[in-house]
This record gives structure tokens, sequence and C-alpha cells, in this order.
């Protein structure tokens, strides 16, 4: 749907609609802190009759009560991923969508009243848009601003991403978030898609699972490099027994290592089953006690 900016509404309504299953999922990435911001910056953009939030970040900044460094970083993030600049104000798309059709039913309601009635077939209000599955989005809607269009290439970077991925959810915010990575990775899209479908199976309850679009903005790709680069395997079993087993040949535990393996107790019994150790050296090297049997 296509929201004409200068429909201004002209009603003040009180009530404001929330697709909670929709704003769960789109804000399942967030801390409580940012879901908090978000929340107050919507409800005062709603009680301007989405007239848009300010973009002078000192405005912002004391309309979400953000006064710490941190609230305003995290009030910073919450305006770049759900808000889009039109002009001199930010404005969320989803919800200008929501009371531009809310305020047209009532100067319809209005109007038919005046004429004593429903009149008869009038297509003059737009369809209302069914809610999707999507969180309040910054895609779609056409406006003028200073931001640069993206490249042609940087796109097509994207759709290769895309294509392979396996949740394919709010592609709009996914698209937008994947064009801010950093060049490296931007050049990488076959490599961002088989981690991410790799955190995507690993995740046993899929609720819990972060939509692509907010894996990128969390910059969870770099815990699966770090995963790679740690292990040099693909069994991370290895990595671990070679460090178990050089505090036990070396006869010296450290709280890094009792750490470590109290983190991966299965591990050290597997080592244990498997000979590479005694019990007896895991709990006074390791200083596992009851964790292994």
């Amino acid at each position: 749907m296509f929201i004409e900016e200068n429909s201004k509404p002209k009603e003040k309504l009180k009530a404001w609609y929330l697709f909670t299953d929709d704003f769960i999922a789109g804000t399942q990435h967030l801390t409580n802190e940012q879901v908090g911001i978000y929340i107050r910056l919507l409800c005062w953009n709603w009680n301007k009759k989405c007239s848009g939030i300010p973009i002078d970040e000192n405005i912002y900044y004391r309309i979400a009560s953000c006064i710490s460094q941190s609230e305003q970083i995290s009030c910073k993030t919450i305006i770049d991923q759900f808000f889009i600049q039109i002009k001199n104000h930010y404005q969320n798309e989803r919800q200008l969508q929501e009371y531009l059709y809310i305020t047209r039913r009532v100067e319809a309601s209005k109007l038919n009243g005046k004429l004593g009635g429903r009149p008869v077939k009038k297509p003059s209000i737009e369809p209302r848009v069914q809610p999707s599955t999507n969180p309040p989005t910054t895609t779609s809607t056409p406006t003028t601003t200073s931001n640069p269009k993206p490249k042609i290439k940087d796109v097509s970077l994207f759709n290769m991403f895309w294509d392979k991925v396996n949740n394919k959810v709010s592609k709009g915010i996914a698209e937008k978030n994947y064009l801010k990575l950093d060049e490296e990775w931007l050049n990488k899209p076959q490599d961002l898609a088989i981690m991410y479908n790799k955190y995507c199976s690993s995740v046993e309850d899929k609720q819990f699972v972060k939509q692509p679009a907010f894996w990128l903005t969390a910059k969870k790709y770099l815990d699966e490099q770090a995963k790679k680069e740690e292990t040099g395997s693909s069994d991370p079993y290895f990595h671990r027994l070679k460090v178990f087993k050089d505090a036990v040949e070396n006869k010296k535990g450290s709280s890094f290592v009792s750490k470590y393996a109290k983190q991966h107790p299965y591990d050290v019994q597997r080592a244990i089953n498997e000979g590479n150790f005694s019990k007896e050296d895991a709990i006074k090297y390791l200083e596992m006690g009851s964790w292994v049997e």
C-alpha cells in the first residue's frame, strides 16, 4: 500500500491498535529497554495524529525519556530499524497506514450519519490492508529523502542471500539491514546464508529463531565465524578435548579451564569414557566434582 504522506488525519484517536503477534515477533531481538522506547515513540506519534517524530535527536530523546547514554543509543537503534525519514521527520509506515485507515472509516461514518444512514454501495474507502506477519516496517513507502539509492550490485548480493535463507520473513527490513553490512560481509551472501541456516537449525524452539533481518543487525554471523576459527574442525569436541588434556597432562588447572569444562560437561564425560583421562583427573584438574560419573 502506498501512503500519501500529505493525507493528514483530522481526528485524534485515543485508542491505538497493536497487533500483538506481529509486535512480539518483530521485537523478539530487542532488549526490554529498547521495547519501552519503541512503545513511547509510537504512542507519542499516535497522539500527534501520526505527524511523525522530529529528526532532531535531542527532541526524540525527550519524547522517549532517554537520559543516559545507553538509553540514547537504544533510541537511535529503534529509530534506525523501525522508522523512515520523510523530509524533516521520521515516520513508521505500519502505524501511519493504520491511522489513515481508521480516520477514513470515522469520516465515512460521519458522512453516512448526515445522509441518514449508509448509502448504496459506494467505493469511497480503500480496502483495509491485512496485517502481515512482519513488525512495523520501514520499506515500500515512496518518499523523497536525502538517502542515496542502494547500488544495483549490492541489491543483487542481497537477493543471492535471500534466495538461499530458509526463514524468509521481513524481507524489506532484511534488505535494509543487509545493505548496511561492512563491505567484507556484504560481498559474502552465500556464506551468510549458510551461517544463518546453520543458526536457524540449531535453535530447537523455532518461535525463538531470529528473523534474518535481526540476525544481521545483531551481527550473529560473527559468532559463527568465531566458532569456525576457534575449532578449526567440524566437530568442536576435539578442540575442547585438547584444552582438557593439556590441563590434565600439565597437572595444572585454572579458573578458565574449570569454567570451560563446566560449560561442556558432556564432552568431559565423553573424554573419560574414551580413556583420555580418568574421572579423578577431571575432578582434580578440571574441578568437575559431582559433574562426572
